[in-house]
């Protein structure tokens, strides 16, 4: 063969190649893009929410000046892959709650995953007595290093819908972590996360404090 059809035949290459990386990078940032679009949706669908009387968990003196919920901004690289590890006779675990009225749970299952460079394991969490709205629910109920200085100092939560038990992975999606009703008012009675759920990295994604806005 000669060298020229030797040439022609690697140029072809490269620029298939090229061809093939610009596609699958365009498929990636469109997805990227529909994806940040729909955490901005599902964001101000709560901001409507929080600004309805009949149904915000805000006090009256605060719906009256309520604008925004305040959060990270998107960020797809705090969508982590997690791999589960289900416990065969999940122990119970009993949760202090910000009234101290402990709330029971099973620890259905072990969450790792690596973000911002480390490894980092969670307990994902069952209620005990679960009403019809969370009984195929699994919690994240956790405290970053962000709690307190940027987050809400009780820890966040994420909800996990439709994981089958011996699911092997699942996305761990923090951009949709948010703060439970008592960072807003302290009526509200919540669960704070388990001594194993304190994770020894930041996670500057999600909601962050709500008195920042005020």
């Amino acid at each position: 063969m000669k060298t020229t059809s030797i040439l022609k035949i690697i140029i072809a290459v490269a620029i298939l190649g090229y061809l093939a990386n610009s596609f699958f990078s365009s498929k990636s940032s469109e997805g990227q893009n529909k994806y940040s679009e729909r955490i901005l949706k599902e964001r101000e669908d709560k901001n409507k929410v929080f600004r309805n009387k009949k149904e915000s968990p805000l006090k009256d003196v605060d719906i009256a000046q309520f604008e925004s919920l305040n959060y990270y901004p998107v960020d797809f690289n705090y969508r982590v892959n997690a791999q589960l590890d289900w416990a065969e006779s999940p122990d119970k675990l009993r949760i202090a709650t910000t009234k101290e009225k402990a709330r029971e749970y099973y620890k259905s299952c072990i969450a790792t995953f690596n973000i911002n460079g480390e490894t980092v394991k969670l307990t994902l969490l069952k209620a005990v007595l679960p009403t019809p709205t969370t009984k195929d629910l699994l919690m994240v109920i956790f405290r970053d290093l962000t709690a307190d200085s940027e987050t809400y100092g009780a820890g966040r939560y994420i909800e996990l819908h439709g994981i089958k038990k011996g699911q092997m992975q699942t996305y761990i999606d923090f951009n949709t972590a948010y703060s439970p009703y008592c960072a807003y008012n302290d009526d509200f009675d919540c669960p704070l996360p388990p001594f194993e759920n304190m994770i020894n990295v930041e996670i500057k994604a999600g909601e962050k404090r709500f008195k920042e806005n005020h």
